[in-house]
């Protein structure tokens, strides 16, 4: 790799995901996209986040970017993820072309009622184990019809899983375009800002290494 260390790969692979989130590829299939980009962004980061495995204790670690990458996992640890920066919906948003006037009070649209009082690191570790080891399934489309030209428009998805490994009561998560592309990008962020160590140095390195993406294998 000429030098270029592989936390600066990781670096570069992650703030990608996160530039696609803030500033799409052009697509009709916006949601769909999000959701693959969201799932990636959360898969790599959890997992990475949790080098200590679920006891979630700082380990005799020699490389650096072991801690640098635990410490997304503790400044998770206070925080709720309804509140800022997360922002989880609580209320299931009005969608251009599907909803009307019907009279509706906000309380029945509301959704995510079950993590309204839960961590942000419980939150990406539940939804983590939901989209990577669910049996059956556990992932469903949010499809509405539109009022004025009767098309069936996608609009997110939603999760139902245990609560934790063996429980009997089972969770249920809305997931709409905004909320994955804002909590996505908030948690590359995160991510990103701690391996680096806020060194720009590192920062410059990272984005500006050559490191390019072979799409052909010899």
């Amino acid at each position: 790799m000429g030098g270029i260390a592989d936390e600066h790969v990781e670096w570069a692979i992650v703030n990608r995901l996160k530039a696609m989130l803030d500033e799409p590829p052009q697509t009709t299939f916006n949601v769909t996209q999000t959701f693959a980009l969201f799932s990636s962004v959360l898969l790599w980061t959890k997992n990475r986040a949790w080098v200590a495995g679920n006891r979630g204790q700082r380990g005799q670690w020699e490389d650096p970017a072991d801690h640098r990458a635990h410490n997304v996992r503790e400044a998770m640890r206070d925080r709720l993820i309804t509140d800022d920066p997360w922002r989880l919906s609580l209320a299931a948003p009005q969608i251009v072309l599907v909803d009307r006037a019907d009279g509706r009070e906000i309380h029945d649209r509301r959704i995510n009622a079950d993590f309204e009082a839960m961590t942000a690191e419980n939150f990406f570790k539940w939804l983590r184990d939901a989209l990577a080891h669910g049996d059956g399934r556990t992932i469903k489309s949010i499809h509405k019809q539109s009022a004025r030209t009767g098309k069936t428009l996608l609009a997110g998805f939603r999760v139902e899983f245990n609560a934790e490994r063996g429980a009997a009561q089972t969770l249920t998560l809305d997931l709409f375009h905004d909320d994955m592309r804002r909590i996505g990008s908030v948690l590359a962020d995160l991510f990103c800002s701690s391996l680096s160590g806020g060194n720009h140095y590192f920062e410059e390195e990272a984005g500006t290494a050559r490191i390019e993406e072979a799409d052909r294998v010899a």
